[in-house]
């Protein structure tokens, strides 16, 4: 019987063995099963962090930029906006990016470490940069190397000692997420109407730049004119009053809002997108 015992458990020793030399072999020889990709698990942004954690993006011009920051702040977020791109930038992306990328990741990407760089200058920890800020930017999730942008943005942050960096992401099909599904930044009918007007506007405006500028009898006098302007809207965006039904409507239908959820919540959203197609007109 303990003979017996003995040989079996060679036998099943010997089996391991083998297995083990097959699958190093086979790693070898690079045919190893794959292994799946899965998208990192990401520290949530709560709705407790908002009044300690600041919302950088970029890439847009000046005026949307300035337009975005403003609804942000509106909304009740901090919120800053990330330097024009140099070329320290670019040279940053090339270092801690992926190689073959477009410049436009380069610049993107090496623009927000570079960022984190000087606030560490500046003194901040990196536990700190990592608790206290959080990147917003546009996806994807199309073939094209714009929906690659998330997966370059922690491949260089890693690369640059920022592992665990958040990223939100905004895309058409989910709006505002990240990895946890989080409640820090919501997408709400204000935020996205907000963005919406800072969007259209800044467009204009950028538009009716190019159109003035070539025109002007004092150089620099447009630049200095919609710089003005902008601020104005900065401050409409930022300083406006959510619009509620229940306190604009006439004394006899606030009961009826009040009483019924499903009508108060339509009436609030219909009236707010009027509200907001009467500002852009205006």
């Amino acid at each position: 019987m303990a003979t017996t015992l003995v040989r079996i458990e060679k036998d099943q020793e010997i089996r391991q063995r083998l297995e083990a030399e097959r699958v190093r072999l086979r790693k070898i020889a690079g045919l190893a099963p794959p292994s799946h990709f899965h998208r990192p698990v990401e520290r949530a942004f709560t709705a407790d962090e908002r009044k300690q954690v600041t919302i950088l993006f970029g890439g847009f011009t000046w005026k949307h930029e300035d337009l975005i920051r403003a609804v942000f702040q509106g909304c009740g977020y901090r919120c800053e906006k990330l330097p024009v791109p140099d070329v320290p930038a670019f040279q940053l992306g090339k270092e801690y990016g992926n190689n073959g990328q477009c410049n436009p990741t380069y610049f993107t990407v090496g623009n927000l470490v570079q960022f984190l760089q000087f606030l560490e200058k500046e003194g901040l920890s990196r536990q700190q940069i990592l608790d206290n800020y959080v990147f917003f930017t546009a996806g994807s999730c199309g073939p094209c190397r714009f929906g690659m942008y998330e997966a370059e943005y922690r491949f260089a942050l890693k690369n640059a000692g920022f592992d665990g960096f958040r990223v939100l992401l905004f895309k058409d099909s989910d709006g505002i997420k990240a990895a946890s599904g989080e409640p820090g930044l919501k997408f709400t009918i204000d935020f996205g109407l907000g963005m919406l007007n800072a969007m259209h506007l800044g467009d204009v405006i950028n538009d009716l730049i190019y159109q003035i500028r070539p025109f002007e009898v004092n150089k620099g006098e447009t630049d200095r004119v919609f710089h003005e302007m902008v601020d104005g809207l900065c401050d409409d965006l930022r300083n406006r009053d959510s619009f509620e039904i229940e306190q604009r409507a006439p004394e006899w239908l606030k009961p009826k809002f009040k009483s019924n959820k499903i009508l108060r919540n339509t009436a609030t959203f219909l009236a707010r997108c009027m509200s907001t197609c009467g500002a852009r007109t205006t």
